[in-house]
């Protein structure tokens, strides 16, 4: 499909769902990838599927500190950072009057301050190679909000569109291309294990009259990761079946 033979690429939460098919899927079509997660057990059974060109690296990406470690791991292990995925993140229920600023804290620097400063770790190092793509995981929640109890995580992943547009164009100079996936109803743990009776009712609601796979948004990242999406920077493409038209 895309060749990404002699690229070096991190993903973030790759330990499962989604971010477990983008590696999946980027070290198919011949990248060396990172897997960074605080499931760092997990993460190594996805590198144990993949073989030699995968490695796990365990960070707690809502600290700063442990950012820059792990980058400055990679770095030295690899000697450069072509792509970066940051697809970690999470997403409780949590209903608005309910929600507390432990919540919200926990929230936005876990879905939305590990991705800035993620970039803001890998930029230094792209600038000198010349270039780089990033690609940042947003949610159909952050350009429609969520109807699932989850006011917080519409937010962050709102912020995450955001903040990535204005990034793209100050390190567009740089040849660093920043693009956002905006998936809506992805066959993870998240959507599935609704109640039956939600379920039947979101079918109803996605003109193709399905959940997306995880390998279906991989392919997206995927194709953004390579030479093929060199003129595309600033972008947020939305994974819906239709569900979402903006």
């Amino acid at each position: 499909m895309f060749n990404l033979d002699t690229k070096v690429a991190i993903v973030t939460g790759g330990a499962q769902g989604i971010g477990r098919s983008i590696a999946l899927s980027l070290a198919d079509q011949g990248a060396q990838v990172s897997i960074v997660d605080i499931l760092v057990d997990e993460a190594r059974s996805v590198c144990d599927e993949i073989g030699p060109k995968a490695q796990a690296y365990e960070a707690d990406l809502a600290k700063v500190t442990e950012i820059n470690k792990v980058v400055n791991e990679i770095i030295s292990d690899h000697g450069k950072i072509d792509v970066l995925v940051n697809n970690a993140g999470i997403c409780p229920r949590l209903r608005f009057i309910d929600s507390t600023e432990e919540d919200w804290d926990n929230l936005n620097n876990v879905n939305a301050k590990s991705q800035y400063f993620m970039m803001q770790a890998v930029c230094p190092h792209m600038k000198k190679q010349g270039g780089g793509r990033i690609i940042n995981m947003a949610s159909s929640s952050g350009r429609i909000g969520s109807m699932n109890n989850a006011s917080i995580y519409s937010g962050t992943k709102g912020s995450v569109i955001m903040f990535s547009k204005a990034v793209a164009r100050e390190v567009a100079k740089d040849g660093i291309l920043i693009n956002c996936i905006a998936p809506g109803l992805i066959a993870t743990p998240l959507i599935t294990d609704l109640p039956q009776n939600q379920l039947d009712i979101l079918y109803t609601q996605i003109p193709l009259g399905r959940l997306g796979e995880p390998k279906e948004v991989a392919s997206v990242v995927t194709f953004l990761a390579s030479d093929e999406a060199s003129y595309l920077t600033g972008a947020v493409i939305d994974i819906t079946g239709g569900w979402q038209m903006p």
